[in-house]
Formats: C-alpha cells, sequence, structure tokens
C-alpha cells in the first residue's frame, strides 16, 4: 500500500526498514508523549515483523505506513487501525529532528481521508496527552473535534496518564452519499459523544 501527499509518500513498511525505524523509535524524546519507547532493538523488530504481518490480512484492518520523502528511507509512521465497529482509531510519530515541518499534519491528514473515503468509516479518533499541545494542533488542524478528556485513559510506565479525545464523525451528508444513511426509519444519528470536557 502506498499513499502520496504533496511532499511525502506513505508506504507499508519492510523488515530492510529497521535502521531508520530504529532511529527515531529509541529516541527518549519521542517517547516523552507516546506510549511505547525508547525502543530496544527488539521492539523494534517486532514492530516491523507485526506489520508486515498485518499487510496480509484479509479484510486489512491495521494500516501502519512509514512516513518518507520520496525516495527517502522512513523518519517517522502513521497508522491506523479498524475496530469491530468499523471506527477507526489513528496515531502518528514523527522522529524529533523533524518536528515542526508539518509532515505529522500531512500524513494524519491524508490516512484519515483513507479512512472515510475508501474505508469508509463512520467515525475516526484520535488522542493525545494534554501536555502535547503539538499534536493536539495537528489534530484541530486535520479537522477533528475535540470530544473532551478521558481522564486516567492509559496506563504507562507505571502511571496513569489522561487522554484529550479527538474525533472526526462522517456528516449526514456523507452518510447519505455514502448509503449509509439510507432505511425504512430515516436517517441513522451520529454516534454519540462519550465524553465531554
Amino acid at each position: 500500500m502506498e499513499l502520496h501527499t504533496d511532499r511525502l509518500v506513505l508506504r507499508d513498511y519492510t523488515l530492510e526498514d529497521f535502521a531508520a525505524v530504529h532511529a527515531f523509535a529509541s529516541d527518549p524524546r519521542i517517547a516523552t508523549y507516546v506510549d511505547w519507547g525508547p525502543n530496544t532493538e527488539h521492539d523494534t523488530h517486532h514492530f516491523l515483523e507485526t506489520c508486515v504481518s498485518s499487510q496480509q490480512v484479509v479484510p486489512r484492518t491495521e494500516f501502519s505506513l512509514a512516513i518518507t520523502l520520496p525516495c527517502g528511507t522512513p523518519f517517522g509512521s502513521v497508522g491506523l487501525t479498524v475496530d469491530e465497529q468499523h471506527h477507526g482509531h489513528l496515531g502518528y510519530v514523527v522522529g524529533a529532528e523533524d518536528w515542526a515541518k508539518g509532515y505529522a499534519t500531512e500524513a494524519a491528514a491524508r490516512l484519515l481521508s483513507y479512512g472515510q473515503e475508501i474505508l469508509m468509516l463512520e467515525r475516526i479518533e484520535a488522542t493525545c496527552r494534554p501536555a502535547n499541545l503539538a499534536s493536539a494542533r495537528v489534530l484541530e488542524k486535520i479537522g477533528m473535534d475535540l470530544e473532551g478528556l478521558r481522564p486516567k485513559d492509559k496506563f504507562v510506565r507505571g502511571t496513569w496518564s489522561d487522554s484529550l479525545v479527538f474525533a472526526r464523525n462522517q456528516t449526514l451528508t456523507q452518510q447519505i452519499a455514502t448509503g449509509k444513511a439510507a432505511g425504512t426509519n430515516g436517517p441513522r444519528p451520529t454516534p454519540m459523544t462519550r465524553y465531554k470536557a
């Protein structure tokens, strides 16, 4: 699988990506705001093996893609996981050397679009820590709505952490266009917001 933006190529991982992925995944600066890392070599090998394995699953529910420049090596990752309710969960990480260049926004926007337009997901959710203002700005820029705070959402490195919950729900117009709103009882409502600030 391969997706393109103005500047980036988002593609399936291969096992040969180990050195490039481990360079950013083992960086302690990355671990400040994510639920994993810094990676050991074993962690990175396991991640890549899992990614390659998930590419063969039909229907595919895990889309972990390398963020690269054209003809370049990975310097970040963007992913979309589809759950049993056919809702998506979006995540991304960019190596610290490439922060503040708009790459995360560009990659996340492209995969969000793929999730809604190709996979036809009714809802795509993403979370970030309240202190991660840069990630919150990314999610706002790509058109996701802040639904609220999910307290003590994740247990990471021995500590509970809160999460800001962002989501993009298909509008009624989009549901009608894709046939999801049709039915004898009228349009189907969008999912209820579960968390309020």
